[in-house]
């Protein structure tokens, strides 16, 4: 069994982040006859490329997986009018595919929950220790774009919420389209500081380190969303490979990789998560 290989586990800064920028990735559990087609976010990668072995392992069931960003991987879907299952790297993304009546709506789950954190360089040069850092005339500041993420969004109600809006927008040297382009950045030395998904520390271990917020200056989280697709033409593996997915068994790999899987801890960092 082949798989492409993630670029998160190499060494050298190169082939660590063009693995998560490339905008379209595929990934073959297997290869042969009645395969389940996922359309999903880069930043699901890590684990579920191993969530495929697995699911293959178990059920005899090829997996074919094409990643890219969130919005990019829905519109391909979309526009083949093909593919058996969408795995959203945020809620708004997975609210979209169910207005374009691209996914089921009865088979959504949530399969991880994605903190909001400040990601600096590794070693923290800058000794950036909170939001208030950002607004430091020192400080470069990457950001995603509020139209395209979630995070976008939540980054700017955070300096708001701290009172910061106009010293940090200063700071702002770059705006990216997709989050894994902004910590690409940060990582080469680009920029000093980022709001991230928690998760990506895991994945760039020797690249970056995170500084948590707390609780009362968050706005909001994240959650990795997974759905049949509405144009499956085998809809007992898209639900079986869902309900794998989405079971105790798929969430412990998500774990492992370094993403929230439980409400319970999700609430430590946001407490109006629902359990």
């Amino acid at each position: 069994m082949q798989h492409e290989k993630s670029g998160w586990a190499q060494k050298s800064l190169l082939p660590v982040f063009l693995v998560v920028i490339l905008p379209v990735l595929s990934a073959g559990c297997s290869s042969g006859a009645g395969r389940v087609t996922v359309f999903a976010a880069a930043g699901a990668k890590p684990a579920l490329d191993e969530a495929c072995d697995r699911f293959e392992d178990q059920y005899g069931s090829d997996v074919e997986v094409s990643y890219g960003g969130g919005g990019e991987v829905l519109a391909r879907m979309i526009s083949l009018e093909r593919g058996d299952v969408y795995i959203a790297p945020e809620q708004k993304f997975m609210e979209s595919a169910v207005q374009h009546e691209a996914v089921d709506p009865t088979t959504i789950a949530t399969v991880a929950y994605l903190i909001p954190v400040l990601a600096v360089q590794k070693g923290n040069p800058k000794g950036i220790v909170g939001v208030s850092d950002l607004a430091r005339t020192d400080v470069r500041v990457a950001l995603t774009r509020p139209e395209t993420t979630l995070l976008g969004k939540y980054a700017r109600e955070i300096f708001q919420k701290a009172e910061l809006a106009d010293e940090i927008e200063a700071n702002v040297v770059t705006e990216a389209a997709r989050p894994d382009i902004a910590v690409t950045m940060l990582a080469m030395g680009h920029v000093d500081a980022t709001i991230t998904w928690h998760f990506y520390r895991s994945l760039a271990p020797d690249e970056l380190d995170v500084v948590w917020l707390d609780p009362d200056e968050l706005t909001g989280i994240g959650e990795m969303q997974i759905a049949v697709s509405t144009y499956t033409r085998q809809r007992d593996a898209a639900d079986r490979f869902v309900d794998f997915i989405a079971s105790d068994g798929g969430k412990a790999v998500f774990e492992r990789h370094g993403y929230i899987v439980r409400a319970d801890e999700a609430k430590k960092y946001w407490p109006p998560v629902e359990q």
